[in-house]
């Protein structure tokens, strides 16, 4: 599908939960000199304008990184996060831009540390080649996710983080994920997976069956995150999102414990947010 632009949802509340996540992960792999790699199968432009049309016909980042751009307890706990927002804006008296997974990743990675972004939606292609410049470490593809993940698997550097996050703006996105996921995990099983996915209204969300699966992809140590802002509505829109991480670094657990709850005071839009953590498989 070439109609899904992330610019539309750049730095909403499941943008927030996801990139936190991305920086927690970050965190533990670089804990080891030991080089890592990066690959990120659906992209993006890899940083949005927050005074773009996209944005400002859906201002979703109203009731996401604004609510917690100023939040002293979260910077605290994730000052990786705020670090690369505060370095993008930082010619600006005010948020006007927001980063995508790429650009977070490719700033708090190291020289010896390696990046492969892939995007398929032509113009988002051509924004990422121009936005990621700065990242000597980085190849970006123009290439399927699934395809060029397979393509990519085993990478020559046997540490990794492999982050998926498609728009599943099709039912079978759910399905096709799921195969890219055990067919990734069969070639590369010394990886960390950060696979999101959105929590819809109760008339086509497929969020439990969907982990259900992951959690049986066959990896240890498989977590999932949930964060929701309101309750859920009956027929469609998304009121929350979640991450389900297979071979979880040591102690993410614990952190997340800290964080979900003051995101979840931060982002909430009434007296029915929430969230959860549980282990869908156990840890070695």
């Amino acid at each position: 599908m070439l109609s899904y632009r992330h610019g539309f949802h750049a730095g909403n509340h499941a943008d927030v939960l996801k990139h936190i996540v991305l920086c927690l992960i970050l965190r533990s792999l670089k804990k080891k000199d030991k080089p890592f790699c990066y690959i990120d199968t659906h992209a993006g432009a890899g940083g949005y304008s927050l005074d773009s049309d996209f944005s400002n016909k859906t201002g979703e980042y109203h009731t996401g990184i604004e609510k917690v751009i100023n939040n002293t307890i979260l910077k605290k706990l994730v000052p990786e996060y705020f670090e690369v927002l505060d370095k993008l804006n930082h010619e600006e008296k005010a948020l006007r831009y927001y980063p995508g997974s790429p650009y977070i990743a490719a700033s708090l990675m190291r020289e010896q540390d390696s990046l492969d972004l892939l995007e398929l939606h032509p113009s988002d292609y051509e924004n990422l080649k121009y936005n990621m410049h700065f990242a000597r470490n980085a190849h970006v593809h123009h290439r399927d996710a699934r395809e060029g993940l397979n393509a990519l698997l085993p990478p020559k550097i046997k540490r990794g983080l492999i982050l998926i996050d498609p728009s599943y703006e099709l039912e079978s996105d759910y399905y096709d994920t799921i195969k890219m996921v055990k067919n990734a995990w069969a070639k590369f099983p010394t990886g960390v997976y950060a696979i999101w996915y959105p929590i819809l209204g109760k008339a086509i969300d497929e969020s439990w069956n969907f982990t259900r699966s992951l959690g049986k992809a066959g990896a240890p140590g498989t977590l999932k995150a949930e964060l929701t802002v309101k309750e859920a509505d009956l027929l469609r829109g998304m009121h929350g999102s979640g991450m389900v991480i297979l071979n979880a670094p040591w102690g993410l657990d614990q952190e997340l414990n800290e964080v979900l709850p003051v995101l979840t005071e931060g982002l909430r839009q009434n007296d029915n947010a929430k969230y959860t953590m549980n282990w869908l498989s156990e840890p070695k």
